[in-house]
This record gives C-alpha cells, structure tokens and sequence, in this order.
C-alpha cells in the first residue's frame, strides 16, 4: 500500500467515524429535547440514549480501528454492558433484580464472548471456530444462564427443563460433528 492509499484510507475511516458518531450524538440530543418538551424532565429517554451510547462504544471501534475492530468493540460492549443494565435496573424503580439475575448473565455472556475471540483470533480453521461457537454458545452459556436462572427460583416447568436439556445436548453434538469436520480437512 503506497503512503497516499494509506492515508486516504485513514482519512475515510477518521470521516467514517466522525459521520457515525455525529448521527449517535444528533439521535440522542432529539430524544432529549422531545422527552423534556413533553414533560420538564429527562426519564423515558434515558433508555434509548443509553442503548445508543452501548451501540456507539461497541461499534465505534469497528469503524475507527479497522486493525483492532473486533478487540475493541468487544471492549466497548464490556465497558458499557453492565453500567448500561445498571441504570435500566435503576430507572425501573425496581433495581433489584441487577444483582442476582442482570449481572451474573451480563458477564456469562461477555467472558464467553471473549473466549471466542481468542479462539477466533488464533484458529484458521473455521469448522473448529463454528465448533468452538457452538460449545460456547450453546452449552457453556445456555448452561450458565440455566444455574442463574434456577438460582433465582425461576423455575420452570418439566417440559422446559426437558427442552433446554434437548438444546444442551444438540449443541454438544453439533460441536462434535463440527469438531470431526475440522479434524478432516484441517491443513496438512
């Protein structure tokens, strides 16, 4: 790549970022004004708002750092995951639901995600990365919102716990099936 592609490029990509941001920020400054104009306060925009800023912290980086992009939008979607179900659980009203049951599924999901991205960032073969997703996704984490769910004494029914087994153990097939693909036409 000659210096002037290269610099086109991150100049593109600098003009990418600055597009998207500005549409985020224009979004969330007409939510507030409809939200204060309508009743003299800032409550039900706060949500999208909040959702836009999460959205903007894990996509920012995808744009931006083109190099880094997977890296850094699943550190912005770490940064902003929790404080985000925070402030949902709070302005509810009813925050106490955060702790027990938001939280402990909030960082399931972001240690499972991270685990994928080394196994992604380090394997070519990409019938061991669908095995990989598979397992992860579908046993680990379907596991581990199953224990949070039962530790929250939300129950369920004897068909739903007969289906979620179903789930676990056609994902743990899928992952095999997956896994002996791989094996076969891994590079020799």
């Amino acid at each position: 790549m000659t210096n002037s592609t290269h610099i086109k490029s991150q100049q593109s990509t600098a003009l990418g970022l600055v597009i998207f941001s500005s549409i985020i920020l224009a979004i969330m400054v007409i939510l507030c004004i409809i939200n204060y104009s309508i009743s003299q306060t800032l409550n039900w925009s706060l949500y999208p708002i909040g959702a836009l800023f999460m959205v903007w912290a894990t996509l920012a980086p995808a744009i931006g750092l083109p190099k880094y992009k997977l890296v850094g939008s699943y550190i912005g979607l770490s940064f902003t995951l929790v404080p985000f179900l925070y402030m949902v659980a709070n302005l509810t009203g009813d925050g106490e639901w955060f702790a027990p049951l938001a939280l402990p599924l909030a960082l399931s999901l972001l240690v499972t995600l991270g685990i994928f991205f080394v196994f992604f960032s380090r394997l070519n073969n990409n019938w061991y990365l669908v095995a990989i997703a598979f397992f992860l996704f579908g046993v680990v984490l379907n596991y581990a919102v199953n224990l949070v769910l039962r530790s929250n004494h939300i129950e369920q029914d004897i068909r739903g716990k007969m289906i979620n087994s179903s789930t676990i153990y056609s994902f743990l097939l899928a992952t095999c099936i997956f896994t002996l693909i791989g094996y076969q036409r891994r590079s020799k």
